[in-house]
């Protein structure tokens, strides 16, 4: 309030000002109903984090309270300064209410200003809950009581909500802060007013300065001589769900008729599409090793994630990476992305400049569960304010947004731009990972508006039950079809949201004259299972159904490569051989991966390359008809948090040869499909699958076909134990049967 000895009188009003002790009784009322109503939700928080640690009751729940105390409530102490922040924010913005509300009001007793004050802070805070779950309702699912604010967003009727929320989450906000801080200036005289305003608007230009987009050099050109190249991959993007694969979604109407990815199918046009491109492993750092050093994970030594430490440091020595050869031909090497891409912290792959969410390891973890029981955290300050003063928010799976990465992206090429050097970049977002949660308008664009299950923002996963392992495969199976549709409209948001990623760096490509320079690639670390026959959800865990998993996309456009589509069956570990061959480079010869571009090109004729497999970290174990599978702990039981790397979730040591033994394996040809099961007395079970006539691998046909198990067989075999691959013709002499 301001100090002058005399109270301004307010604009257009013919009678004085309150009296100052008036004043300062409403002010200190606002105060106190803020605070009433603050350390009423951080009481909240404490309860909710002492009854479970953020919702978990587990292993790692108890290690939190246990080994981690000290940090635990460190976190909680931090979270003060939000509160801090928001009480000042509170008493700014209902004071204006509270004195107008009160000069209507013959009540002047006890409580006639703190009462109203806190039904205005509720009002307040009731407002921002239902703009929140409008604009970010992934946050929801950590709240138990989302159901009303969700009531109020469908009450206008469908057709005139767009208008409606426009209205209220964009238009009102910026009204009602002007009309605050109008009502704020006012109480100041004239001379100081006009101070007020004029730093007001220097601040404000700062900030809009400060926040445009920086100039992008347009038109632009890079080195000719040798093409940039940039792979942008979501976690968990399956190779079917796109729409130039012939994927439709189940809703067609509105902004859903474009489908779930037209701004690639666009794009795809002018491509090479591989239609049938596999991972050896379908889950996200053991892929992202396989990759970028064109090998399988027997031979990399990453065969799980949360590998010990000495082992990281081994497959550090023994790899070479497409970043490092890249690199010594004098390419800058980045890799950019959120959470999902945090393994680049633990395992940097050779990329010089590494722009990724830290690696969840466990303090970020018991941090992530302090902050979102703190839920003010996550409706206030999920905004660069919030970044400023948390940092740790960028590691948190909840806060990280695609668009923070699109952001980075785009400032990075206007800057390579201007270099000229030729880049290597992978560009790895979260947008199609479990649980599914998304942005509006993306979240309800494929997805059933009546639907009301547990499932409405995303997955409702019970992470305690997943670590637990128990009985997860029949609860994950026993979904009503709704949930099942929901599941999938989500998924299919997702990719919606991942596309217009991509347009946004697809455009700033071309503003920044680099397009016909880059080779582009768009890929996936794996898939996910999405209650298609046989399977019900999750990835890398099996080989049940039609290995949606292990399927990935691969597009790629390169200068003066015409478009295609091959058929013709490639893995993951050919991608790198392929791009250093685009690029002029000479591959490292112990690569296990081969180049296509000799398909790309015409030079060379396709032909299908076998598929070999293994499954990763058992999570859960699926069944497998008459067959006993080796027994193996939860993964609470087997997992430990080892403080002295970084406090990173580590594999016990006496379990990993047993988790390695109990993988399963499998073998894809173009149309036959044999897999490896061990069982617990110490055999192999080799059931056989004709892909062609049984794309969801329903009937085994191991009994029935010995002439073509036998083959398939024998090659598998050599592939686990003497790490021998063996191609389609060796196997197959006389052709495919």
């Amino acid at each position: 309030m301001p100090s002058e000895s005399e109270p301004a009188t307010q604009s257009g009003e013919n009678s004085p000002a309150k009296p100052v002790s008036e004043r300062r009784k409403e002010l200190k009322g606002a105060g106190i109903a803020v605070g009433i109503f603050l350390v009423f939700q951080y009481a909240v928080a404490l309860m909710q984090l002492a009854g479970g640690s953020g919702g978990m009751d587990n292993k790692f729940s108890q290690l939190a309270r246990k080994d981690y105390l000290n940090f635990v409530i460190g976190q909680n102490l931090l979270v003060l300064i939000a509160y801090a922040l928001l009480w000042v924010a509170g008493i700014f913005m209902i004071m204006p209410a509270l004195v107008t509300w009160r000069k209507r009001m013959k009540w002047r007793g006890r409580g006639s200003v703190v009462i109203p004050a806190l039904v205005l802070v509720v009002l307040v805070h009731g407002y921002f809950m239902v703009r929140m779950i409008h604009s970010r309702p992934y946050f929801m699912g950590d709240a138990k009581f989302g159901n009303f604010y969700w009531a109020i967003l469908n009450a206008p009727p469908e057709s005139l909500r767009p208008a409606v929320n426009l209205v209220l989450f964009d238009v009102l906000p910026w009204a009602v802060l002007a009309v605050v801080g109008g009502w704020w200036l006012l109480r100041f005289k004239p001379r100081t007013r006009i101070a007020l305003v004029g730093v007001l608007l220097l601040a404000t230009g700062g900030i809009a300065w400060a926040l445009a987009p920086h100039k992008t050099g347009e038109g632009t050109t890079a080195d000719k001589k040798r093409p940039n190249i940039i792979i942008i991959g979501s976690d968990s993007l399956r190779g079917d769900r796109l729409g130039f694969s012939g994927y439709k979604p189940g809703r067609s109407d509105g902004a859903a008729a474009a489908g779930v990815s037209p701004n690639i199918d666009a794009w795809a046009k002018e491509a090479v599409r591989f239609e049938h491109c596999y991972t050896p492993i379908a889950s996200t750092l053991e892929s992202a090793v396989t990759v970028m050093s064109a090998s399988y994970p027997h031979t990399h030594g990453i065969r799980y994630m949360y590998p010990a430490q000495d082992q990281v440091k081994k497959t550090q020595a023994s790899i070479r990476t497409i970043g490092s050869v890249l690199a010594e031909k004098g390419y800058d090497t980045a890799a950019i992305g959120d959470w999902c891409a945090g393994f680049y912290h633990m395992m940097p792959l050779d990329f010089q400049d590494v722009a990724v969410s830290d690696f969840d390891n466990f303090r970020i973890y018991m941090s992530q569960a302090v902050f979102m029981a703190h839920f003010v955290v996550p409706l206030y300050f999920d905004n660069r304010l919030g970044y400023a003063i948390y940092p740790q928010i960028h590691s948190f799976a909840q806060f990280v947004t695609p668009a923070v990465v699109t952001r980075r992206v785009e400032d990075k090429l206007a800057e390579q731009a201007k270099s000229g050097r030729p880049f290597f970049w992978h560009v790895f977002y979260s947008c199609n990972h479990l649980p599914y949660r998304c942005a509006e308008p993306y979240n309800t664009m494929f997805s059933d508006p009546k639907y009301k299950g547990a499932h409405q923002t995303g997955v409702a996963f019970d992470i305690n039950e997943f670590v637990k392992g128990t009985q997860m495969e029949n609860k994950l199976s026993a979904l009503p079809e709704a949930d099942v549709r929901q599941i999938r409209s989500l998924y299919d948001g997702c990719t919606r949201q991942f596309d217009t990623c991509f347009a946004s760096i697809r455009e700033a490509l071309r503003k920044n004259g680099l397009e016909d320079n880059t080779i582009v690639v768009v890929t996936a670390d794996h898939g996910d299972d999405l209650y298609e026959p046989g399977v019900t959800l999750t990835h890398g865990m099996g080989f049940n159904g039609a290995d949606h998993c292990s399927h990935i996309p691969m597009v790629i456009r390169a200068p003066g490569v015409y478009p295609a589509g091959v058929s013709e069956q490639i893995r993951s570990i050919d991608l790198a051989p392929t791009l250093l061959d685009l690029a002029g480079v000479q591959p490292p010869a112990q690569w296990e991966g081969k180049s296509v571009a000799g398909w790309m090109r015409g030079t060379d004729k396709p032909a299908d390359r076998p598929f070999f497999a293994e499954t990763s970290l058992p999570w859960i174990q699926f069944k497998v008809p008459g067959i006993e599978r080796p027994k193996l702990p939860g993964v609470e039981d087997m997992v430990i948090v080892d403080a002295n790397y970084n406090y990173q979730f580590v594999v016990l040591p006496q379990y990993d040869q047993p988790v390695i033994n109990a993988k399963q394996r499998c073998l894809r040809t173009r149309d036959w499909k044999v897999v490896c099961t061990p069982c617990s007395e110490g055999n192999r079970h080799f059931g056989l699958f004709h892909i062609k006539e049984d794309p969801d691998s329903r009937r085994d046909l191991s009994a029935e076909r010995p002439e073509v198990l036998a083959p398939m067989q024998k090659a598998l075999e050599s592939w686990i134990d003497k790490r021998e691959e063996t191609l389609i013709p060796a196997i197959f002499p006389g052709g495919e049967p």
